[in-house]
């Protein structure tokens, strides 16, 4: 019930004729709603389906105090969904069915799992978890369940469909709802203190959550409590569309876009074809950054779990971000099938700073990367932990970490080394040769964990003294070898610490000791079931506890909330 206007009601059995202020006499879709509500109302939507959307265009904003709240009643799931229905299927045989279909599907889901896109409708056969299109004809293979039975979701190719939109509005609140069958974003819009929370977000064509800005208008904006997965569905399988080739130009499954102060915590993100989790851009000259992610928990999305690109003052703590072993069956093509299937292993980084120019509005030398804090973050099983990236001849002749804190991090590299001609290479933190560009940074506290001699711990692409960043109290370890600290590119030297700490002219109170922690050779196992953190937790008897430098002037707590008394320990925990 509202405490600050009025409460309307949406169930599928309503009428949109009603007047919507009791469930007696609900409304029959939540955009019924939307045109009637002002500040402080309350929508309440009963468990059901309901086709079509939410579009705020033109219609009320709430204010200060008094949100306009969009949540569900509590008898079930509510399920706004952007696609099309795909009725008249008939069995071609065993579990293989078709149907005509109105539109161009982008992907077809089957009971939550999207089904692998071929080219050819002869490949759609009983059990192979396939679909294809040939002209209107709709052909895919539902496995152990029949189309009656099925929760289908067939999105479709408009690439400017959102499922819930908002443009110039503000105080808004989405909460408990699963949006989902759009052919480009779940939720996307251009306000300020929007708040999704509690939502599934999933089987989108493009993201899940997108906060987009026109100027000065996307600021406090968060993201509470909500799962995100299988958006991106047009790079589904992974690879689709160009992507393999391109590179580049995919969506997130949770974006802030030009935004000022956002925070996304408590997240689940994973299995989205783009970026997982990601704040970006400076635009049209207003102010953006101070985005904190926290506590959120991101794997195996396609490149990169977690992002910040070309904005000041992001804040990346309490993360844990992993990924599994690629799963190669997934992929549009098998890497046997050469160049670029057999480049896809680079897209596998769990967290990326970065100044990418076409992010930029041209200010700042087109590198507004700044005061970044990354700290208190679990990383797991990734090509590459964290990466220092730049993009574009301008932003990469300005970039560099300027004023940035990467503390007490536990990086765990993939248990399993990378396959005979994956074409890429791994690193815990991988560092550019920035110049000049780096001020007043610490790389400090960090635990980097490898398993085989070609898994650095840190790898500078320069040579010699990385001017503007101070190494100290990291704990490396790799059980093939200890030459694991990198520096160069095409001619690599590879050091022992103390070699590094002498080229370094820092890292001086690090080592290179076996952390003793619970159970790390678990973090190799494949599949999808999310990893236990507890296996990267030092043992009481870890030559990390007591081994770091007090940062309390910057935070006070560890992964897990607790408060780091005493001496501080390296990594997370």
């Amino acid at each position: 019930m509202s405490a600050t206007g009025k409460t309307y009601y949406v169930s599928p059995k309503g009428s949109d004729g009603n007047s919507g202020l009791s469930l007696a006499t609900a409304f029959a879709t939540p955009q019924k709603a939307a045109t009637v509500v002002q500040a402080g109302d309350t929508v309440l939507i009963a468990a059901g389906l309901y086709r079509g959307g939410i579009n705020m265009t033109n219609y009320a904003s709430g204010q200060a105090g008094k949100p306009i709240t969009f949540g569900s009643y509590g008898d079930g799931p509510v399920v706004i969904d952007g696609s099309t229905a795909v009725t008249g299927w008939t069995q071609v045989g065993g579990s293989v069915w078709q149907a005509t279909a109105s539109f161009t599907p982008i992907a077809v889901v089957v009971n939550n799992v999207p089904l692998k896109q071929v080219g050819s409708p002869s490949a759609v056969t009983s059990g192979a978890g396939n679909w294809s299109l040939s002209g209107k004809t709709l052909i895919a293979d539902f496995g152990n369940t029949t189309p009656a039975a099925a929760d289908i979701v067939v999105p479709n190719n408009k690439g400017d469909q959102t499922v819930v939109y908002f443009y110039d509005n503000n105080y808004l609140t989405f909460n408990g709802l699963t949006v989902r069958g759009s052919g480009a974003a779940g939720i996307w819009g251009y306000g300020s203190h929007i708040t999704v929370s509690n939502c599934d977000l999933e089987f989108n064509g493009k993201a899940g959550l997108n906060f987009m800005a026109s100027p000065g208008a996307n600021a406090n904006n968060q993201a509470l409590y909500n799962r995100v997965h299988d958006n991106v569905l047009l790079n589904w399988p992974r690879g689709n569309n160009g992507f393999a080739q391109s590179g580049g130009g995919w969506s997130g499954g949770l974006a802030f876009t030009n935004s000022l102060n956002g925070v996304a915590r408590g997240n689940v993100v994973y299995d989205n074809g783009g970026e997982g989790i990601i704040s970006y851009g400076s635009g049209g000259g207003a102010q953006t950054g101070g985005t904190l992610f926290e506590q959120n928990v991101a794997f195996d999305n396609w490149s990169v779990n977690m992002y910040f690109d070309n904005q000041p003052g992001d804040i990346a703590r309490q993360n844990i971000l992993f990924n599994h072993p690629m799963d190669t069956s997934t992929w549009l093509k098998p890497p046997s099938a050469g160049y670029p299937w057999n480049q896809l292993y680079k897209f596998n980084v769990c967290l990326m700073l970065a100044d990418e120019q076409g992010s930029s509005d041209g200010t700042d030398g087109y590198a507004s990367l700044e005061g970044t804090q990354v700290y208190n973050n679990l990383i797991v099983g990734c090509r590459i932990g964290l990466r220092d990236y730049s993009e574009g001849r301008q932003a990469s002749a300005s970039h560099g970490l300027k004023n940035t804190l990467i503390a007490n991090n536990t990086i765990i590299l993939p248990v399993n080394p990378l396959p005979p001609g994956s074409s890429t290479y791994t690193a815990g933190i991988q560092l550019q040769n920035n110049g000049g560009n780096n001020v007043n940074s610490l790389v400090v506290n960090n635990l980097i964990v490898g398993f085989t001699r070609d898994e650095p711990a840190v790898w500078s692409v320069g040579h010699g003294p990385i001017s503007g960043v101070t190494f100290d109290h990291n704990a490396y370890f790799n059980q093939e070898a200890e030459h694991v600290l990198w520096m160069g590119f095409n001619f690599v030297d590879k050091y022992d610490l103390k070699q590094w700490q002498a080229r370094l002219r820092g890292d001086v109170h690090s080592m290179f000791q076996n952390p003793i922690l619970a159970a790390v050779t678990q973090f190799g196992s494949g599949g999808t079931t999310p990893y236990d953190y507890r296996n990267a937790e030092p043992e009481t008897d870890s030559p990390l506890i007591g081994a770091g430098m007090s940062l309390s002037s910057r935070f006070t707590t560890n992964l897990l909330g607790e408060t780091r008394k005493g001496r501080w320990s390296v990594g997370a925990f």
